[in-house]
């Protein structure tokens, strides 16, 4: 009975922080739809019918709900284990758009240093997935540095082949507090977070992503300037 008790706890904690995580996915989406729509009101309202404005306004919400269809789509996906459709990826276009969605979000205060390798082979992954664990670094990277008291907050992102494989590298580094060893030993771990309001599970879910993309996902506990991550997207055939 103290078994099934404590299997039913677990999955009632398991379904509140997965609602948490979907919700803090649409969350963002939704809140510039709400946005977007307000202006249209205000304008139509107001009589102020400035075509171009108003369909800026209309383009934005539809943008914003296809992301959100989009998110949603991945995470009911990523908890059935849904099929994964690769494609062959020019992987800076895609740092580059990771970049933009982080930055659009609310998440642009930091300068950006991209060291990206030219004539990059393509590699093989699914474009959302990929994206979206990009965004998930971007936006702890910035989170990260908010508790530090520094003038200039940067985020490092480097692409290059990984030398004698057939798969690039790519690392993330902010200028943040870091990681202690205990922290990096457990920062994957379901529901563990540095974060008075996080849920632990962006990185948890950023792993099984990378994962399933052929790649592997590792922090660097070393580092003496920030948190920085690697992956190894594989390249295509």
């Amino acid at each position: 009975m103290q078994r099934d008790e404590a299997e039913k706890i677990l999955k009632q904690q398991v379904a509140a922080h997965t609602a948490s995580a979907i919700a803090h996915e649409l969350n963002q989406p939704l809140t510039a739809i709400s946005a977007y729509s307000e202006v249209v009101l205000h304008a139509l309202q107001s009589n102020d019918l400035n075509v171009k404005n108003l369909k800026k306004a209309l383009e934005g919400c539809v943008e914003q709900a296809q992301r959100a269809g989009h998110s949603l789509h991945e995470l009911i996906a990523f908890l059935q284990q849904g099929e994964l459709l690769a494609e062959s990826l020019d992987l800076n276009d895609v740092i580059r758009e990771a970049l933009d969605i982080a930055s659009n979000d609310g998440y642009e205060r930091f300068r950006s240093k991209l060291n990206l390798e030219k004539n990059l082979p393509a590699v093989q992954c699914n474009r959302t997935q990929v994206q979206k664990v990009l965004v998930n670094f971007f936006r702890n990277a910035v989170e990260a540095m908010r508790t530090v008291d520094s003038p200039i907050l940067t985020i490092t992102t480097k692409a290059q082949t990984l030398n004698e494989k057939s798969i690039a590298l790519v690392i993330v580094q902010d200028s943040g507090p870091g990681l202690d060893q205990t922290m990096a030993k457990r920062i994957f771990e379901p529901f563990f977070t540095t974060k008075p309001s996080g849920i632990g599970m962006r990185l948890t879910i950023s792993r099984a992503l990378i994962e399933d993309n052929g790649s592997q996902l590792w922090v660097d506990a070393d580092t003496k300037t920030g948190a920085k991550f690697h992956f190894t997207p594989p390249f295509g055939p």
